[in-house]
């Protein structure tokens, strides 16, 4: 299990190296949100669920008459020009988003956020280790049965 601990370690470093070196963190509470949790079965990478739009950017939305969403978008970006230190108005930039999606959204998504440290050859290195562990293990079990 150390080898398995050890990779979601890594991915959670990774993901949030890659958010910081493209900008993509202003307060810092997404990132903070990434969280290796021990599950019956081994572990998981947790994390809040505003990660999807680092990846993906968000598209147009549709909140109906008078209803701001939960959690507020104006808020939401008011934190994030606060964070960034713009001098953006916040009303503006939340009716652009409803209207069009992001900036990310818009050029496609995939900012590599999430896609580069998960892909699959770096889970298929981790479960090489961890069989290779697994494998070790039995054979010394077995070698101490003869012995």
């Amino acid at each position: 299990m150390d080898a398995l601990l050890t990779y979601f370690t890594a991915i959670r470093d990774q993901i949030i190296d890659v958010a910081t070196q493209k900008g993509m963190s202003a307060s810092g509470k997404t990132l903070a949100s990434l969280q290796v949790v021990e599950t019956p079965n081994g572990y998981e990478l947790q994390a809040d669920s505003s990660i999807y739009f680092m990846e993906h950017g968000r598209g147009p939305t549709t909140v109906p008459k008078g209803n701001a969403g939960n959690p507020d978008l104006v808020q939401i970006i008011e934190d994030w020009i606060e964070a960034k230190g713009l001098n953006l108005n916040p009303y503006a930039v939340a009716n652009v988003i409803h209207k069009n999606g992001t900036r990310l959204y818009r050029s496609g998504g995939n900012s590599g956020i999430l896609s580069v440290p998960l892909n699959l050859d770096g889970l298929d290195n981790a479960v090489d280790d961890i069989s290779a562990q697994y494998l070790q293990s039995a054979a010394q079990d077995i070698f101490q049965l003869f012995n």
